[in-house]
């Protein structure tokens, strides 16, 4: 919808009050009745698997965090030769976050905004934006980035937080790995296996911003070895104010979810999953709605110590009406082994095919569709070897992953990295890789014609409306990634996590200046072609230092610092990363029954955006071990602030301040 219809808009936003009474009286009520039902329960909830006390806060369990998101096996996250954060499934519970994007601003170089009540910006080291293309982001290993323009849809990521294992952020290039579009980092979200979601979960909230977010799970046995889980969730946010004039953007949203997981175990060495989801978004004010559903299964062997296979394969629909009518079908298959060869070196290596069949229909003025169907084909091999030069002191590692692709045909993406361990405590960590970012459907193909803008003047004295093509001849976007880190642990209760980078760009896709004008009547068209050409440097680095002084108190400071060196031609609509950000959390378990947590930030200012510091505080009370009884608080500093700018007819809000109470039963 035109941004400057929407922008005429001046009703103010909706008070909450009664609805915020009606879900406090109800949330109430279900506690009350949970406390009564569940006394009977109360003396065995200690047998349960999924209790909710609280993890203790040391550095012990936090340092031996297993990752798989760097090597593609596990390693410790204290070994791994990349920049990489880990959100435990504790981490998430406590931050009092309604979403994974949001629980992304606790990471050290995530560069977090909203655009609106439904749409994030997330993105690692620079260029970000409503449609940051550079971050490739997988759920339980399925990619989840759109080809028509190489970005998360972040309100379809509705995922139950509780359900969740942990969440591992790469900072920095993933492309030897993971293939096309893991330039600037790499999101995994990593779901719990069924056999660690026994029994029941119900949960329940109401707030002023968030008016309601409630779900629940059930997980159970068929036979003696095989775990199941259903679940579902549904959540509503208020309209937000927009920037211009504030009234109200029209952006409330609501969204649902909902799916099973299934995990068999075959003794000690086997394991299968077979898993599906649906999820539902929709925004009434812009007559916007989307959904995905999707399955995927997965085979894992281990065959030894040092040898293991898997084999996946996901089928995913997406479907998005809003500017253009969007169904994409993607089907993906991916095998691997990982064997040892000799007593240095440790092999592995993996083939993939993906095939995507799109079909893209013209609803509005702003998309122009010129090819609506069609197909392309993704077929990749990788290969890595990890090479032990001094057992448990220098390990190499060199690997590369070769990609075919229908606009750009074969790539390559080589990776080096190295670990060097002076001591059992410290850990030095150096990279050097190349990253591509394939161009998106909207850029690579003659698909269709954007309008950027109204109609402008032009040669003649004539009006011409500013329209993007697509250039069937764009080559993908090269990243060379210098990379090194160090980490040390000083004392059992500190920890240490400095990474710095050099990121070398080249082949920016952008608009082709000048435009190619185009009489017509009434109106003409002034033509921009996406080309390659303009280039960028960024650096920086990422500091986190972590304190735990008792078991039962962490403190953690994280600084990031990213400097851009854009040419001056670049075409970035949209687009914006602050050059500092300071992040101070603090969590602290009062006794086993209740917890503060809290969380403040600084974010630098960028054009469109003014620097602001804000906090989020979330206070937890368990009255029996069953039931927990929460209250979040976000968003504190202003009524309101912005955080984010948005491309050409994207509404663009002001972040609330946002309070919400919370119920969770298990049982």
């Amino acid at each position: 919808m035109n941004s400057e219809i929407k922008n005429e808009f001046t009703i103010e936003r909706p008070p909450a009050g009664r609805w915020w009474h009606a879900r406090l009286a109800w949330n109430c009520f279900v506690c009350v009745f949970a406390l009564l039902a569940d006394r009977g329960l109360a003396q065995s909830s200690a047998t349960q698997t999924n209790t909710n006390a609280p993890a203790e806060l040391g550095l012990e369990d936090l340092i031996n965090i297993q990752v798989t998101s760097v090597s593609k096996k596990e390693e410790k996250l204290n070994d791994a030769p990349a920049a990489i954060s880990v959100l435990t499934g504790d981490d998430l519970h406590r931050s009092g976050a309604t979403s994974v994007a949001e629980a992304l601003r606790l990471v050290p170089g995530m560069d977090v905004g909203q655009v609106n009540a439904y749409t994030w910006a997330v993105s690692a080291r620079g260029f970000n934006g409503q449609f940051a293309n550079k971050l490739l982001v997988m759920v339980d290993g399925r990619s989840v980035y759109t080809p028509l323009f190489s970005g998360v849809y972040w309100d379809l990521q509705q995922q139950i937080l509780d359900d969740l294992d942990r969440v591992e952020v790469i900072r920095g290039p993933g492309g030897s790995i993971w293939g096309a579009n893991a330039v600037n980092g790499v999101i995994n979200v990593v779901s719990k296996s069924a056999k660690d979601t026994q029994g029941a979960l119900v949960y329940g909230s109401g707030g002023d911003v968030h008016l309601t977010m409630d779900g629940g799970r059930y997980g159970g046995m068929i036979g003696s070895n095989t775990y199941y889980r259903v679940f579902g969730s549904y959540q509503k946010t208020d309209d937000y104010q927009l920037s211009t004039n504030g009234g109200s953007a029209m952006d409330n949203w609501w969204g649902g979810e909902g799916g099973f997981r299934i995990d068999h175990y075959r003794g000690s060495d086997t394991h299968l999953t077979w898993q599906a989801d649906a999820t539902k978004s929709e925004i009434p004010g812009q007559d916007n709605d989307a959904y995905n559903a999707n399955t995927i299964g997965r085979w894992t062997r281990e065959l030894s110590d040092r040898s293991s296979v898997e084999v996946q394969a996901y089928y995913d629909r997406f479907f998005r009406d809003y500017l253009v009518n969007d169904t994409i079908d993607t089907l993906d298959f991916a095998a691997q082994h990982t064997f040892g060869l000799g007593e240095h070196n440790d092999i592995i290596w993996g083939i993939g095919y993906r095939f995507i069949s799109s079909k893209v229909e013209t609803i509005g003025p702003v998309v122009a569709i010129t090819k609506g169907n069609y197909n392309q084909q993704i077929f990749s091999l990788f290969g890595q070897d990890e090479f032990k030069i001094i057992p448990e002191k220098l390990t190499i590692t060199l690997g590369t992953k070769i990609e075919h692709n229908d606009i750009t045909g074969f790539e390559f993406q080589p990776t080096v990295r190295a670990v060097f361990k002076p001591a059992e405590n410290q850990t030095v960590w150096a990279s050097v890789s190349r990253a591509l970012r394939t161009p998106s459907d909207y850029e690579g193909r003659d698909l269709a014609r954007i309008t950027t803008g109204p109609p402008t003047n032009g040669p003649g004295g004539g009006f011409y409306l500013p329209q993007l093509v697509g250039n069937p001849d764009l080559e993908s976007e090269v990243l060379w990634a210098y990379e090194a880190g160090y980490r040390i642990q000083p004392d059992k209760r500190v920890n240490v996590d400095l990474a710095v980078f050099y990121n070398d760009y080249s082949g920016l896709v952008s608009g082709s200046s000048p435009p190619q004008f185009v009489p017509g009547v009434p109106i003409g068209t002034a033509t921009t072609n996406f080309v390659n050409g303009p280039k960028a440097q960024t650096y920086g680095g990422e500091l986190a230092v972590t304190f735990a002084p008792s078991d039962t108190w962490r403190l953690t400071a994280s600084y990031s610092l990213l400097h851009e060196h854009l040419d001056p031609g670049i075409f970035l609509t949209g687009t914006g990363d602050p050059e500092h950000q300071i992040t101070l959390r603090s969590a602290y378990d009062f006794t086993k029954r209740a917890s503060f947590d809290a969380q403040l930030r600084y974010v630098d200012g960028f054009p469109g955006v003014s620097s602001y510091v804000t906090a989020d505080l979330r206070l937890s009370y368990r009255p029996i071990d069953s039931i927990e009884l929460s209250i979040v608080a976000q968003n504190l500093f202003q009524d309101q602030h912005r955080e984010q700018p948005g491309v050409v007819g994207t509404l663009v809000s002001q972040v609330p301040r946002g309070f919400y109470g919370k119920l969770t039963w298990r049982f």
